[in-house]
């Protein structure tokens, strides 16, 4: 029974931290999202972590869902269905997310998932959001949900003794565990170098009458250009994909160049501001990749989905590593073995306290 609770806690813990990896890869919230707004205080607080079902796309009236809005994801709840899809608004808000057609329902491909509550209550824990969002940075969650996937599965592989044997005098380290140890940690940093090179970079204005009169306001139905800085802070040469989040983004001057170790490049955005007076946020996503593979194959992938590369990277790097491990001939030969010392202190231990 304790080995069944510790594999299924295990098995728990691997699932929320694959959905996290999964969730930063497809820039969506899976299994569990924070609230960064008060509108739906007091049920979900500003910096609320709070849990969701990914595999619930249909809601009733009361549910919480999860859907994007505006360039954003959002938790807000369901107060009506129309044809078109969902009518949303937050407990905290006086308006519906449609009301004056500010937005269209949503649809269920707009969602990523269901609020999981208990009864009337969302199942929450109260400002752990904040923690994850201020306290700890992005490397450090990809290399925390590293550390927790290779113990897991060190967990699962790791076979019990049907019987208790004697102890071993020497704990020996064999060179295909350091080398299979090392090519797993070559594919998560590699993978970790990707990843925390994606960008979302806002680019916030007004739209009002007003326009020009200050930095950052514009004039109704004008068209305006923002500059955004893209700098390769690696010491190694990556590959930029650049992708507009909006429909009022009407051109990038440069969406696809590499850059150096610690280079920089400076595109212009071009917004063609909507008519509607109102703060508005437009988002330019940015992909980097190492250039392992040639530029064609790369665009190709990212074309289908911005995910294939990064699959096809650790791909060919495992067949490289793969192959220059049956190349090299490596056995089961031990590099180093390390005297086991545990039984003999533990009788030092007994004859002080004993005296036998």
């Amino acid at each position: 029974m304790k080995k069944f609770l510790e594999y299924f806690l295990i098995l728990v813990v691997s699932v929320f931290v694959v959905g996290s990896i999964l969730g930063a890869l497809l820039d969506r919230p899976v299994f569990m999202s924070y609230v960064s707004s008060e509108s739906m205080t007091p049920t979900i607080n500003k910096g609320d972590l709070f849990f969701m079902n990914p595999f619930s796309r249909s809601a009733n009236v009361g549910d919480m869902i999860v859907f994007h809005l505006r360039g954003s994801w959002t938790v807000h709840r369901v107060v009506a269905i129309v044809e078109d899809g969902y009518i949303t608004k937050g407990d905290n808000n006086v308006a519906t997310d449609q009301q004056e057609g500010r937005a269209l329902p949503v649809s269920k491909d707009k969602i990523a998932g269901k609020v999981i509550a208990v009864g009337n209550s969302p199942l929450k824990i109260p400002q752990l959001g904040t923690y994850l969002q201020r306290g700890i940075s992005g490397r450090t969650k990809m290399l925390l949900a590293a550390l927790m996937i290779i113990v897991g599965a060190l967990a699962f592989t790791g076979e019990a003794p049907k019987h208790r044997k004697k102890r071993p005098k020497f704990i020996r380290v064999k060179f295909k565990t350091l080398y299979i140890l090392a090519a797993a940690f070559l594919l998560i940093m590699l993978s970790l170098s990707i990843f925390v090179s994606w960008q979302m970079f806002p680019i916030e204005y007004a739209v009002t009458s007003a326009g020009g009169q200050r930095e950052g306001w514009v004039l109704p139905g004008s068209t305006f250009e923002r500059e955004i800085t893209i700098k390769n802070g690696n010491f190694y040469p990556m590959t930029y994909y650049l992708e507009p989040q909006s429909g009022r983004i009407s051109s990038i001057s440069e969406t696809h160049f590499e850059l150096g170790p610690q280079e920089e490049e400076t595109v212009k955005v071009t917004i063609s501001a909507p008519e509607e007076t109102s703060l508005f946020t437009d988002k330019v996503k940015v992909n980097a990749y190492i250039p392992l593979l040639p530029e064609s194959i790369i665009g190709s992938l990212y074309g289908v989905n911005p995910v294939l590369p990064v699959f096809a990277i650790l791909f060919e790097t495992s067949a490289f590593l793969g192959v220059l491990y049956f190349i090299s001939g490596i056995g089961d030969e031990d590099v180093f073995k390390i005297r086991n010392k545990r039984s003999s202190l533990l009788r030092q231990i007994k004859m002080e306290v004993f005296g036998r």
